[in-house]
């Protein structure tokens, strides 16, 4: 015997067991024979399995094989984008030799807090008084810093220009115009914004005409494209100093076919009754999945008797498409004339349940007789499903006055999640007259998303949650319509204060709000399989053996495939934090106040940047801390490093759940943290640099 490659296959399995993953991948280049071993399709995948369970291939692959396998069932609980990749990954199956290496590779710089490299995308100029026709005017953050011995930070940060969708995979940016010849080469027709596939490199443009109009904020979601914008021209006059402008959303759904992405127009709808003022004063924050949408709006009293601000809450539905634009149709005669139910040009007096008659144009019933508007009649575009003014937010405990706490909205499938934020050395207009001992995060959620029979079920998981909703439930499973009035249920509060002081004490509930323990192995491949077990007749069937198997939970990002059946309830696949917890993370490492995050919880991997005022050394250099944590680690552990740092949580976790953080150079933090706002997946991390571009860290 010259070398271990003439050893029996289950002698060489057990040896190469031991070795780390890029060892494995060098040994490729030790000779012809060692390249054929380590190559070899079987042993790759079965590395990959040992190595990285969790990996996105591997989840890619037992979902699509699930697929592939019951494609009625699964189908109907797959996103169009999700289906669309499982398919192309079922007809060009991986090659798992070189996805061995890349995952290798991938993980390697993660343990590292490496990369391979940084691309840059440059932005359209954002600058009208100079003839620029791209104009993103973001809507103003809270008038809040911290402050503490003279020194002051940032607590809120502006929207950025861009977004990332984890979910889709997709970037969508406003791209710079190219000049040539003195004249513009791309975006003459208005068209900046443009979906951008990392992984492809393909830019798809959106086509929605930027010209004329002043964006306030963009957001991506479950293949749902939001562009929030208001006209350039004013609308009417407010007061002696004000104008006011009219103010849209339009909505358009980002497909996946195949490799490539087609951006088609869904809907589009009136923001706000009245439309708003552009200035740093009236604030709205909003929410969307596939089929809603969530605004709120923070407007101050312009009354001579200095009262409470306006605030308001409005709930959409989405889901139904429709060609209409009311941006333009300012008369409105163009809009369809069908039964609606209130909507947002409908007069404040409705805002607190009040109810009026709603017809269709061309109706001849009795005008004397009442009538309810059904919102199973109002099926064309965006509907308004439920409104909220100050009375309702004041029962919920969720009105803001002139100190506001609100730090964002989230929606599910039935309930809308409002996160509030306090921090003991916030100063500035909005700060709070009473602040918390140290730091103070609360997650307050309330049913607000009307049931639909007969898909009306009770989920158990809704009521542990405690955000379920109450309804009279008919025998007759016919009807399909949806329940007018407001919509009741209990209300969900959750809240947590970080335990800490300047001894760098932690927040307790940190490991369990991160949504990483108790994860199960969504490919089934952890633990890995005995070797023992495996069946090495044959080189095919060792394949088959070791083949990712289909799997209901086989997905993470952040849709499930289809519901977990196992009788365990702790069984489960994790893809994204419940909007109903608290931001522990905010206060995780106190007094280092977490920015942002990025979290990809199916595989495990998760970035975070902090900064704290306090310390000199980090006044010029901040760091963001890299995190790579979570069940089913390698079993070759991170390596060690100088600056390696260690700490068990509370709650008790093994040696595997332990987290291990890492840091970035020092100039990673001006490349990627501009606007406060990471995102990403376990592939790269998106951020915003110091001159405005967009900056694509690839591991």
């Amino acid at each position: 015997m010259r070398d271990i490659t003439e050893l029996p296959h289950d002698l060489f399995l057990i040896i190469i067991s031991y070795l780390p993953p890029p060892t494995c991948v060098r040994c490729r280049s030790v000779s012809r024979r060692w390249y054929a071993a380590f190559t070899d399709e079987a042993i790759s995948l079965l590395l990959l399995r040992w190595n990285f369970p969790r990996c996105r291939e591997l989840r890619l692959a037992a979902a699509a094989a699930l697929l592939l396998s019951d494609p009625p069932n699964s189908a109907e609980a797959v996103p169009n984008n999700l289906e669309a990749e499982l398919r192309h990954v079922a007809q060009v199956p991986p090659v798992w030799a070189g996805t061995f290496a890349d995952v290798a590779q991938r993980y390697g710089n993660l343990n590292r807090a490496k990369y391979r490299a940084i691309e840059k995308l440059d932005m359209a100029a954002n600058d009208p008084e100079r003839g620029s026709a791209f104009s993103f005017w973001g809507v103003a953050p809270w008038n809040r810093f911290l402050r503490l011995n003279e020194r002051t930070s940032s607590f809120h940060y502006p929207d950025p220009q861009w977004w990332y969708s984890q979910e889709d995979g997709v970037l969508v940016y406003p791209a710079a115009v190219r000049v040539q010849c003195g004249a513009p080469s791309d975006g003459g027709d208005g068209h900046f914004y443009h979906v951008v596939d990392p992984s492809s490199g393909q830019q798809t443009p959106v086509p929605f005409d930027v010209r004329s109009k002043h964006i306030r904020r963009v957001r991506l979601a479950k293949g749902v494209l939001l562009f929030e914008w208001a006209e350039s021209q004013p609308y009417h006059q407010l007061n002696d100093r004000e104008v006011v402008h009219r103010h849209f959303v339009t909505l358009f759904d980002v497909l996946r076919t195949s490799a490539t992405w087609t951006v088609k127009f869904r809907s589009e709808f009136k923001l706000h009754f009245l439309g708003l003022p552009l200035n740093r004063s009236d604030r709205f924050f909003s929410a969307h999945t596939s089929t809603h949408y969530a605004v709120y709006f923070w407007q101050p009293n312009r009354s001579l008797y200095q009262d409470d601000p306006i605030e308001q809450l409005a709930i959409w539905d989405i889901s139904n498409p429709s060609p209409y634009r009311p941006s333009e149709d300012p008369t409105g005669d163009r809009r369809p004339g069908i039964g609606r139910a209130p909507s947002a040009s409908t007069p404040t007096g409705l805002w607190n349940g009040a109810s009026k008659v709603y017809r269709s144009t061309d109706s001849n019933s009795d005008l004397e007789t009442p009538r309810k508007a059904s919102l199973a009649t109002a099926t064309a575009g965006p509907q308004v499903i439920r409104r909220m003014a100050w009375r309702e937010l004041d029962f919920y405990g969720l009105r803001q006055r002139a100190t506001p706490r609100l730090r964002s909205l989230a929606l599910d499938d039935r309930n809308l999640y409002v996160v509030e934020e306090e921090h003991r050395w916030a100063d500035g207009q909005h700060s709070s007259l009473s602040p918390p001992r140290v730091h103070l995060v609360r997650c307050t959620g309330i049913p607000v998303v009307p049931i639909q029979y007969p898909e009306m079920l009770v989920s158990t998981s809704h009521l542990t949650s405690g955000a379920s909703q109450s309804a009279d439930i008919t025998s007759n499973s016919t009807i399909s319509s949806i329940i007018d009035g407001p919509v009741m249920g209990p209300v969900w509060q959750d809240e947590c204060g970080s335990d800490g002081d300047v001894n760098m004490n932690f927040c307790r509930r940190v490991a369990g709000a991160n949504g990483i323990e108790g994860v199960s192995d969504a490919t089934g491949a952890w633990p890995p399989p005995p070797l023992g077990a495996l069946n090495i007749a044959s080189q095919e069937q060792l394949v088959a053996s070791l083949r990712p198997r289909p799997s209901a939970t086989a997905t993470g990002w952040p849709w499930v495939l289809a519901q977990n059946s196992s009788p365990n309830p702790a069984v489960t696949t994790v893809a994204s934090r419940w909007p109903g917890w608290a931001p522990c993370w905010r206060h995780e490492e106190f007094p280092y106040l977490t920015v942002t995050e990025m979290a990809d919880f199916a595989a495990g991997v998760r970035i975070t940047a902090r900064h704290c005022f306090m310390l000199e050394t980090l006044s010029v250099h901040v760091r963001p801390a890299l995190s790579v944590k979570g069940f089913g680690q390698p079993r070759h552990g991170n390596a060690q490093t100088s600056k390696t740092r260690r700490r068990e949580s509370d709650s008790g976790m093994g040696e595997l759940e332990r987290q291990q953080e890492l840091e970035f150079a020092d100039n990673m933090w001006p490349q990627l943290l501009n606007k406060g706002y990471i995102s990403g997946d376990e592939r790269w991390l998106i951020g915003e640099d110091d001159k405005e571009r967009i900056t694509i860290v690839r591991f």
